[in-house]
């Protein structure tokens, strides 16, 4: 993931306003609780990461049709965290003040702890979402968005069998559901 190209994509549509004739530009941070969705050894179980955190910056083009630039950082345990990189579009639906949502978001699994017993994979896993909001304010938006994956191999785990011989299994991530609060200001 390059950061550096998204804080300077970020500045150009700032700084060129009068190009793009935008009815909008926000910027702001979200907090989004996770829900996991994992399974090991056919067995699914689930877990809450409250530690997710991301810039935002939104730009409407046209009255209803906005994009999303979401540069932040998720924990999720031992085994899976680090540094996202999402980009969504957002429907306004009718004249209401509910949206859709959908988009990409990679996550970099970087900041996993390992011991004898097992470890995250460091790489990346690209994400694709679709979810619902709602704009409450000009400022604060609420959505919930599910999260699927082809990459599901996370981590694995050392496990003994009744001989005493090891054997690796992977940690799956079926999906994710994440609850965004967002706060965001107009800058145009």
């Amino acid at each position: 993931m390059n950061y550096r190209s998204v804080f300077i994509f970020l500045s150009l549509i700032i700084l060129e306003n009068n190009i793009i004739n935008a009815q909008y530009l926000k910027i702001g941070f979200r907090i989004e609780p996770t829900i996991m969705i994992t399974e090991q050894n056919n067995s699914s179980s689930v877990a809450f990461a409250p530690y997710a955190f991301s810039l935002t910056a939104i730009i409407e083009p046209v009255d209803g049709i906005g994009f999303e630039v979401r540069p932040g950082f998720s924990l999720g345990g031992e085994y899976y965290g680090g540094f996202e990189l999402g980009a969504f579009a957002r429907w306004m639906i009718l004249s209401s003040r509910f949206y859709l949502t959908g988009g990409l978001n990679n996550h970099s699994n970087s900041w996993v702890s390992s011991h004898n017993g097992g470890s995250g994979y460091r790489k990346n896993i690209l994400y694709k979402g679709i979810g619902l909001g709602f704009q409450k304010d000009s400022k604060l938006s609420i959505d919930i968005i599910y999260y699927f994956t082809n990459d599901k191999e996370f981590a694995y785990s050392m496990v003994y069998d009744s001989y005493g011989n090891t054997k690796l299994e992977n940690k799956l991530m079926d999906g994710l559901i994440k609850i965004g609060f967002s706060l965001a200001w107009d800058l145009l």
